[in-house]
């Protein structure tokens, strides 16, 4: 996959990169203050600006009539997202990771309920440092 060049990759279809588990995942940089980006798309934590997050995506993102995934704000997205090159290390890497997440948003197999929009569906799971069935004490080292 890494032999790929960046012509077969095409960062208005994918989607992978715009996926993330925080509210801190896109800030806004100095250079973003000429753009014109939505003030709903914004948030703004402990004095700094963020694209907002929705369902562990920037909430920009949207899936179009014909399945492909795409930014709402292109044109104006911020700097981070631009300096995101397609087929660079950082996109083979979201692919990897995230791009079963993107794929499930491109090819929904049966939507589930909406969910208002007040509500974060990572807030239905468990902290990550929460694990089942977690050994009581200390752990002994391997043998």
């Amino acid at each position: 996959m890494y032999g790929l060049s960046f012509q077969n990759f095409d960062c208005t279809t994918c989607g992978a990169c715009c996926f993330g588990g925080h509210d801190h995942y896109v800030v806004l940089l100095p250079e973003d203050r000429g753009r014109v980006i939505p003030d709903e798309a914004v948030r703004e934590i402990e004095g700094r600006r963020y694209m907002r997050m929705q369902g562990g995506h920037c909430a920009q993102l949207c899936r179009s009539p014909d399945a492909r995934l795409v930014c709402g704000i292109y044109e104006v997205r911020p700097e981070a997202c631009r300096a995101f090159r397609a087929g660079s290390f950082e996109c083979l890497k979201a692919r990897q990771y995230r791009g079963h997440l993107a794929d499930a948003m491109r090819h929904p197999v049966s939507a589930p309920p909406l969910r208002a929009e007040t509500e974060r569906p990572e807030a239905d799971l468990p902290p990550a440092h929460i694990v089942a069935n977690r050994p009581k004490g200390r752990m002994k080292p391997p043998a």
